[in-house]
């Protein structure tokens, strides 16, 4: 028997031909496609670096994007500590939120970019200890 997937829901019907209309979304036929295989099949999927290759005018907007974010997270996470020590912790919670809210953004580009972070946790960990390390002797040689 063929599965039918409607492209408006995701309603999949089975039958030899795709329904007069959606059950769910009562769309026409003529929105169902055959489904290929039986596999699940994802319409995207995350994928880091997926920028790569991009015009080089893209590539410094997504940059400039990424440190943007990355700076927006430092300041609102100042904003939260002197909320909190001027006592005003609901403001100070709403900074703290929005720092990661950024950082949510940051990550996004970075993930687009896929220049300070690749799809192996292994080389993820082996490339921020060395840069922790690096980090931490230039904060120590700066004291």
């Amino acid at each position: 028997m063929k599965k039918w997937v409607c492209t408006v829901c995701g309603y999949v019907y089975e039958g030899e031909q795709a329904p007069e209309k959606c059950p769910q979304c009562g769309v026409p036929a003529s929105k169902f496609k055959l489904q290929e295989s039986e596999g699940m099949a994802w319409a995207c999927e995350h994928e880091v670096g997926v920028a790569q290759g991009s015009p080089e005018d893209i590539m410094m907007d997504l940059r400039a994007n990424f440190e943007g974010e990355c700076s927006e997270v430092g300041m609102y996470l100042a904003m939260s500590r002197v909320a909190h020590r001027e006592g005003y912790p609901e403001i100070g919670m709403y900074w703290a939120k929005a720092a990661f809210e950024e950082a949510e953004h940051a990550a996004k580009f970075a993930e687009l970019l896929g220049e300070v972070v690749t799809s192996s946790t292994k080389k993820n960990l082996e490339m921020r200890v060395a840069a922790e390390n690096g980090a931490t002797a230039g904060k120590f040689d700066l004291a």
